[in-house]
């Protein structure tokens, strides 16, 4: 199911033009935010430079479909390219193909290199051999070197439907939506939040925290109920984002856009709680609290100062 989806991608239908028309470079980089994603087109265009028809049937699809084609390399070995791996992919270009007669190397995320692991896998992409492909999949092309991208056809993978994403994912109606809604389009995040059992608790939070958090009394249970979501806090404070924004676009009256539409009596109750300077505010504490987490400011004291901090900007907005 998946892989006919992304069979019938745009991005994808253009490549298999330029294979037809025999135009294609040797080597490409596909940029997605979704690693799923870019792993199965990557996979797609290796099957579409060994089987013009990528049928599915013939002994290269198959093998490329089951990652055991001997001529399609991936790299890297372990969790990021590194210097060893750019060597060993220089190296092996210059080996025959033994089952077909193309040799394709498939490198994952290439963005989270070393410039030092980039600059040797330079020499392959300036000079290829004539049978030799390479395809590069990175979710920050910014983190690529612009020596590397100016040597590769760029094709940046757009988020799929959410309708088409429902078809390929299960699970409780209400979860579903919400998955479908957080992950924006992006095929791997909405699994893997469709999968999440206690997805429908976080967004119950996020709500809460903007809709019935009113006194200092509660903040410690509010900040415990944080606290026991240790795992997901990221993805309360990217639902409270999300809440924020939905808010304010029912302020401004355009509530035909708003992301959680299946959810609006909340959002609703929240932008008529709190006003356009408020929401705004508050959305400047989520961005003060992303950066404490990144800087590992512990998660209790992270759990605290927001909570609080909400209590504040409700208090100076009224």
């Amino acid at each position: 199911m998946i892989h006919e989806i992304f069979k019938k991608s745009p991005q994808f239908l253009n490549f298999l033009k330029t294979v037809k028309n025999k135009l294609q470079a040797h080597s490409f980089l596909l940029i997605s935010k979704d690693a799923f994603s870019a792993e199965k087109m990557a996979d797609l265009f290796a099957e579409a430079l060994l089987c013009a028809d990528v049928c599915g049937e013939c002994e290269n699809c198959k093998k490329v479909l089951n990652k055991t084609h001997p001529d399609v390399k991936y790299f890297p070995e372990g969790a990021k390219l590194l210097v060893e791996d750019s060597k060993k992919i220089v190296e092996e270009s210059f080996i025959k193909p033994i089952f077909s007669d193309k040799k394709i190397f498939i490198i994952s995320n290439v963005d989270l290199s070393t410039e030092e692991a980039q600059n040797k896998l330079l020499k392959s992409l300036e000079e290829p051999q004539k049978n030799v492909y390479y395809i590069l999949t990175a979710s920050n092309i910014n983190k690529v070197l612009p020596t590397i991208r100016s040597r590769c056809d760029k094709i940046s993978l757009l988020p799929l439907s959410q309708q088409t994403i429902a078809e390929i994912i299960s699970g409780d109606e209400k979860r579903k939506d919400l998955a479908l809604k957080l992950g924006q389009g992006y095929v791997a995040k909405t699994i893997e939040l469709s999968k999440k059992n206690n997805l429908l608790e976080l967004f119950d939070i996020a709500v809460g925290l903007l809709k019935d958090l009113s006194s200092s009394k509660d903040a410690l249970a509010w900040s415990k109920k944080i606290i026991d979501q240790k795992n997901d806090f990221n993805l309360i404070i990217e639902i409270l984002s999300l809440l924020i924004e939905d808010a304010l676009l029912i302020k401004v009256d355009k509530k035909s856009i708003i992301t959680f539409e299946n959810n609006r009596e909340d959002v609703e109750k929240i932008a008529h709680a709190l006003s356009i300077k408020c929401l705004s505010q508050l959305q400047s504490v989520l961005n003060k609290v992303v950066k404490d987490i990144s800087f590992n400011v512990s998660l209790p004291l992270v759990a605290d100062n927001l909570v609080m901090k909400i209590l504040e900007v409700k208090y100076l907005c009224k």
